[in-house]
């Protein structure tokens, strides 16, 4: 599995995307964030349904959306490899119907099902599952996957078929002339033996003919099978005017050999062609040297490069110079990698002004909204209406209002004008308060809109999260080439420094084979003879006397060879002869035999093949009780016993009660599994479930669950757990966890949901990638403001400890 993409299905809200290309997956999330939920997306896109659902409320498909899905839909999508062609599946969900197809086909889904996912909810009670029986079908789930590691179904019909094999008097409505067949065979067979032994003796006289034409002829001329005398005869004497042919070119030929060999023997003597010799060994010294370098570090370092190339057209291959290809493509990656974390500090540093833009913009928009409460509370301060009545204070003579003529003393003991001075003096208090909030809010709205354009600008900076999810990928690849590179360093430099080595002989060995004129026609003419003999190519640094002293040892070789073969073709064609005469007689011979073994044949031919028959169906059916025996012992005693037995010692070591499959009786009755314990000082014990405490009950489901998966060659190398440390304690949580360790280290994709922070903090570093190309990737679910679902991930991929490595 590479991504998974969730929207709006079940306590999902909104869209989110994990990745799930790494060895070991671990999520983490508080209850009802989402963990189950997602396994159940992954279990929908992979096999169309949600099986684990389906046990708890046949009606499930109507609570598969969220609740304030849009328009009532929830959508899943998935992409992986290693499955068939398909790659990806993409499914909708309205509540009554799922739109679309999945991943897996019906095998593939039934696996995954049964031997891939164990859900939460299935956990405590799957040995109640895997034991139960239906009444229509006698067979407990259990039974069905022993029964399909058996394969019992075909051997027990094959027995079935067999039964009238037990008795041979079984066979006489059957076969009605098997008896007659049986008193008639010994008078006939005495007249078959004797047309045989004429005949066996003609028979023998030609095939000891045919026997010494092969070998003297071999397998090029006489094929397997009759031999045509005729078309034979012509093809040797065809073969014996060749050979006569080739004999006169090859004297040719030796003799321009001696002449070249004597014109090298006079250009020998010069002291440049000592210097020409010279050079040749050292180019092919030179060159044998590289070629080893490059069938061992080069070999690695083309791989690597190759690889590389296919995102960075720039780098070259190790043709042009090992060093060379080597320093280009540590500084591409490197300028790369580079740039990718760059490109992620930046980010992250722009997600965490965002997130303080956006505490700063919520704590201002507060505070206006108190400054607002403030002023409704003080509403009627007016400071003009304060220097009003001051002016009109001066005015009051007596108790008498001047502005509206009424007698103050009616309402109140207390003299207006003093009346009058206190709401002047509360009026202007009241006004200066309203004028200071007045100006707090102005300053603060100004704030909260300078935030809120460089919240607006800090968002549009960010990295979208597809793009941010690729750079975390890229990256992850950069790592493992940097790695790789550095450790190839020293084998590129010492690849340059031979390669210019090689480089530098070839040129030089070039300079002087062109001052030697007087021979530089004689290379091409001793490599036509080559060719005309069919030789291997000769390297371009090999020296002409080697070459010369090469072709004249195959010519003389190819010359005897050629004179030899003349006396066979010879003797041939005397063989050729007898043999016709020998065919003669022995189709006389042939014509009196079958005669005789006609009348004897309609008779015996029935008895032999009942016999036979008889025979082999008794053997059959012996062979195959004894199989199914056998089969079943192996399977259930160094199979299923065998793996769940370590795999429970390793996480509950301290458990005195082993659980096992109880070991069938086969003969007379069919296979049923049955679960028991052992003691493990000897001995048998009762059923796990009564037998074993809560804790061990659910650590031999979990290691039941894996051993029918490791039992059998897995269709899909993917292990999914949801919270499988239920009731475990800390001794079997770390046995469980150097299990998960172990099954990721061969070739098993292990995803685990957890709740509990402190075990996913340990998984997370018990599961850490340990070498080049191993990674783990982290999802930890949550809500955000809004209450839509939150998935970021994280990606660990192996980094060398440098400290340690010095």
């Amino acid at each position: 599995m590479k991504f998974l993409k969730v929207e709006d299905f079940r306590s999902i809200r909104g869209p989110a995307g994990v990745s799930l290309d790494a060895p070991a997956v671990l999520i983490h999330g508080p209850n009802g964030t989402g963990k189950t939920s997602l396994l159940s997306s992954i279990e929908l896109a992979l096999t169309g349904s949600v099986p684990s659902l389906a046990r708890l409320d046949r009606d499930y498909m109507a609570y598969l959306p969220h609740k304030l899905a849009k328009n009532g839909l929830g959508r899943v999508s998935i992409q992986g490899e290693g499955v068939g062609s398909k790659t990806e599946a993409s499914l909708e969900i309205n509540g009554q119907a799922i739109v679309g197809s999945a991943l897996l086909d019906g095998d593939q889904s039934r696996f995954y099902l049964e031997r891939c996912y164990l859900a939460q909810v299935t956990l405590g009670r799957l040995l109640e599952i895997y034991e139960h029986q239906d009444n229509r079908d006698t067979a407990s789930p259990l039974t069905r996957f022993v029964k399909e590691m058996l394969g019992l179904d075909a051997l027990d019909s094959l027995i079935d078929g067999l039964h009238a094999a037990g008795d041979v008097r079984r066979f006489r409505e059957s076969a009605p002339h098997f008896w007659a067949a049986r008193a008639d065979a010994p008078m006939l067979e005495r007249g078959v033996d004797e047309a045989t032994e004429i005949e066996q003796a003609c028979r023998d006289e030609m095939i000891k003919t045919e026997n010494d034409l092969r070998e003297l002829l071999g397998p090029q001329f006489v094929a397997d099978g009759p031999i045509d005398i005729e078309a034979l005869r012509a093809v040797v004497k065809s073969d014996i005017e060749e050979r006569e042919t080739k004999l006169a070119d090859l004297a040719r030929i030796r003799r321009d050999l001696a002449a070249a060999k004597a014109q090298l023997l006079e250009a020998s003597t010069s002291e440049e062609e000592g210097e020409r010799i010279a050079a040749e060994q050292v180019s092919s010294a030179t060159r044998d040297a590289f070629a080893r370098w490059r069938s061992v570090a080069g070999q690695q370092l083309e791989v690597l490069l190759r690889s590389i190339q296919k995102k960075f057209t720039d780098v070259v291959s190790v043709d042009v110079s090992p060093a060379t290809a080597h320093a280009k493509a540590l500084a591409i990656v490197s300028s790369a990698l580079s740039r990718a974390q760059t490109a992620l500090t930046n980010d992250d540093e722009i997600i965490r002004s965002l997130s303080g833009a956006q505490v700063s913009v919520q704590q201002g928009q507060g505070r206006l909204k108190l400054i607002d409460e403030q002023l409704a509370d003080a509403g009627g301060a007016n400071r003009a209406l304060a220097e009003a009545l001051a002016t009109i204070s001066s005015h009051i003579e007596n108790e008498i209002c001047p502005v509206c003529s009424r007698n103050f003393a009616e309402i109140s003991e207390e003299q207006l004008a003093s009346h009058v001075s206190e709401e002047v003096a509360r009026l202007v208090a009241v006004a200066g308060r309203v004028e200071a909030l007045v100006r707090d809010r102005a300053t603060t709205a100004a704030a909260v809109v300078a935030t809120q354009r460089q919240e607006a600008d800090l968002f549009a900076r960010r990295l979208p999260n597809d793009r941010r999810d690729a750079i975390l990928l890229e990256l992850a690849d950069l790592t493992e080439w940097m790695n790789a590179l550095d450790s190839l360093a020293d084998a590129a430099s010492n690849g340059g420094r031979l390669w210019e080595e090689a480089k530098q002989a070839a040129e030089r060995l070039s300079v002087l084979r062109s001052r030697i004129s007087s021979i530089s026609g004689l290379r091409a003419e001793l490599v036509s003879y080559g060719q005309r003999l069919s030789l291997q190519p000769f390297p371009a640094d090999v020296p002409l006397e080697e070459i010369v002293d090469e072709i004249l040892t195959q010519v003389q070789y190819r010359s005897a060879q050629e004179a030899k073969s003349g006396d066979q073709g010879d003797r041939a064609l005397r063989l050729l002869d007898k043999l016709e005469v020998n065919q003669r007689e022995l189709d006389n011979a042939t014509i009196d035999l079958a005669t005789a073994f006609e009348d004897e044949r309609r008779t015996t031919a029935l008895r032999q093949e009942s016999e036979r028959r008889i025979a082999v169906a008794k053997g059959l059916l012996a062979q195959a009780q004894a199989v199914r025996a056998d089969e079943a012992r192996r399977v259930f005693n160094k199979e299923l016993n065998a793996v769940w037995r370590d795999l429970f010692i390793r996480l509950a070591p301290d458990e005195a009660f082993v659980p096992a499959f109880a070991l069938p009786s086969i003969p007379g009755r069919a296979v049923e599994a049955v679960l028991e314990t052992h003691y493990r000082s000897g001995g048998k014990g009762g059923n796990p479930r009564a037998m074993l405490s809560a804790g061990n009950l659910n650590t031999a489901a979990l290691t039941l669950f894996l051993g029918l998966h490791l039992s059998v060659s897995p269709a899909l190398p993917w292990l999914v757990l949801d919270d499988p440390v239920q009731s475990m304690d800390d001794v079997h949580i770390a046995q469980f966890a150097a299990l998960l360790r172990t099954l990721k280290q061969h070739g098993r994709q292990i995803i685990i949901a957890v709740h509990d922070r402190q075990l996913f903090d340990y998984l997370t570093l018990e599961l850490s990638p340990t070498y080049n190309g191993d990674r783990l990737i982290t999802i930890e679910l949550g809500r955000d403001s809004d209450g839509m679902t939150t998935a970021p991930w994280s990606l660990m991929s192996f980094r060398p400890d440098r400290a340690i490595a010095a």
